[in-house]
């Protein structure tokens, strides 16, 4: 099957002080209709840089592509004009922003700032796309979403501006979704609501879905695939149940190490050593060699590939065999 969403070789970057630095440095993935992918990594490992590229706000960044394509139902949304993103933005590809008080202009009350979504992708009246707002706040589980609608954003909590902000992306009907960090900062108990939401949402529409997190218990419970982000470039790429049952990549074994867990009792928790690197930092070598305890001396000359295994997955480290095998 053909993906609807194809991610080849991206390098996207930003000048300074008259030097090109790059923040994605060749990152490759694909999307399949109807299908959930989990982006996972550490802060500033360009997650968040890749779903603005797809959403073609880069500029908005001071960034810019320089190398690769974002293939969308056959077309390069590299070569975009401003209408084109226009037209496609909220109604073929939708986002939920990590912080939906910023997001969501203070100003207008919500109900017509999802009307406003409506109204700039489809040929209906006011008075339709006023109803249509009512009855999104209400698929998405916004008690009394008449009286709602005509609340302003600082009036609604955390968890409610959140809803609003997944009934703002789904008002149209999307091919896909992208939900950054949707559930961060809320508590627990609204975490679990918001991630059943997008779960129930999903199944039906028949929308494909992009979750951006560094929370792996949220992977688990959402995403039927994972990819994993390190400095700027893909690391690993496997299935849910492939990842959480054998992690290949050095990285991605240190971050399930890191979860909290009931059955670890009073253990103190562990943490990767060390920091991620920053943007333009010159690295010879596996970016992950300073901190990985199985980094040997060809990780420190020789940068690693995105390599396709035996079972499908892709892993992008020199020793991956060795680990695997338990003689690293």
């Amino acid at each position: 099957m053909k993906p609807i969403l194809g991610v080849e070789q991206l390098h996207v970057g930003y000048q300074k002080d008259g030097a090109h630095i790059e923040v994605l440095k060749g990152v490759t993935f694909s999307l399949q209709q109807g299908e959930s992918l989990g982006i996972v990594g550490e802060s500033g490992c360009g997650k968040s840089m890749t779903s603005l590229a797809i959403m073609g706000l880069l500029k908005n960044k001071g960034l810019r592509a320089t190398q690769g394509q974002i293939t969308w139902e056959d077309k390069n949304l590299l070569n975009n004009r401003a209408h084109d993103w226009r037209k496609l933005r909220g109604k073929e590809i939708s986002m939920v922003f990590q912080e939906p008080m910023t997001a969501l202009n203070p100003l207008i009350t919500v109900g017509n700032q999802i009307s406003e979504q409506i109204l700039a992708h489809e040929p209906v009246s006011r008075r339709a796309a006023k109803l249509r707002a009512i009855e999104m706040l209400r698929q998405v589980g916004i008690p009394s979403p008449e009286t709602r609608a005509r609340s302003y954003p600082h009036e609604l909590s955390g968890g409610m501006r959140q809803r609003v902000m997944i009934a703002m992306a789904l008002c149209c009907h999307p091919k896909l979704l992208i939900a950054d960090e949707p559930t961060t900062a809320l508590d627990v108990t609204v975490q679990a609501q918001i991630l059943d939401l997008l779960q129930r949402l999903q199944q039906q529409t028949g929308m494909s879905l992009v979750l951006i997190t560094h929370d792996l218990g949220v992977v688990s419970q959402v995403c039927q695939r994972v990819i994993v982000m390190y400095a700027g470039r893909v690391v690993e790429e496997a299935t849910r149940d492939q990842l959480f049952q054998q992690p290949l990549h050095p990285y991605t074994i240190g971050l399930l190490e890191s979860v909290t867990s009931l059955d670890k009792g009073s253990e103190r928790l562990y943490s990767i050593p060390g920091r991620v690197p920053t943007p333009g930092e010159t690295i010879v070598g596996c970016a992950f060699q300073d901190r990985c305890p199985y980094a040997a001396e060809q990780c420190r000359r020789q940068q690693p590939q995105l390599t396709e295994t035996e079972d499908g997955r892709k892993v992008s480290c020199l020793r991956y065999e060795d680990i695997t095998e338990g003689v690293a």
